[in-house]
């Protein structure tokens, strides 16, 4: 493949046609497209497949371009097949420096077409004030876990040895120890422990802190193997 545009080194064309190049792919829609927002929704990078006529000769061509924040790579060819291994390549390239957010959960590709990478997760459940309630009436040791009902990602009430440890949000431990309650003198059941003081709202903050493990549940659900 020949450089049109590089930021890294010297371009194998005329600054007139990677200028040409370069207009007429703002006029294509790509054939295959991966890209990743930032925290503000606004594109941190993206890499795409064209294919076009090149200007001045006519002949089809295949391009890859890449841009992130610190470099833009334009390379084009006329073997499809060529290019198509490019811009995997460039992709699995890119996963492999994916980090972590702040909150310690993978950072992944807001779209991607690519196979094993970390492409975006799918639509995720939120841990409700019922679901810690069910937890607490719970026989055993429960746990609540994110899991797959067909196709749907959803919150279930479980026992401990059921739930990959990944997958747990929150256990029913974690509940009384927070509510300041035991089963010392029996188990405890929602009738005994609502009439605690803030009951309510402690529940309900239970179900926001569990909440905030979802995304990382999804990590381990949703594993990628970048190859």
């Amino acid at each position: 493949m020949r450089n049109v545009i590089s930021t890294n080194s010297s371009a194998d064309v005329s600054e007139e046609y990677a200028e040409q190049v370069e207009q007429l792919l703002e006029s294509l829609t790509p054939e295959r497209e991966t890209t990743q927002d930032d925290e503000l929704g606004q594109a941190a990078l993206f890499i795409r497949l064209y294919t076009y006529e090149a200007p001045g000769s006519g002949e089809t061509m295949w391009a890859v371009d890449y841009s992130d924040p610190a470099s833009r790579e334009l390379e084009e060819t006329t073997d499809p097949a060529e290019a198509a291994a490019r811009y995997e390549e460039a992709v699995r390239d890119s996963a492999r420096n994916l980090g972590y957010d702040r909150e310690g959960n993978l950072q992944r590709f807001t779209t991607t077409d690519v196979d094993r990478v970390p492409g975006p997760l799918p639509d995720l459940p939120d841990v409700t004030p019922d679901d810690v309630e069910a937890l607490i009436d719970q026989d055993g040791t429960p746990v609540l876990y994110l899991t797959l009902d067909g196709d749907e990602t959803v919150v279930k009430v479980g026992q401990a040895e059921q739930a990959p440890a990944g997958q747990v949000l929150l256990t029913r431990e974690q509940v009384l120890h927070d509510l300041a309650l035991s089963d010392d003198q029996g188990r405890v059941t929602v009738g005994a422990a609502s009439r605690e003081p803030a009951y309510g709202v402690m529940v309900s903050f239970l179900a926001d802190k569990a909440s905030q493990e979802v995304q990382s549940a999804a990590d381990c659900l949703f594993p990628v193997t970048c190859s």
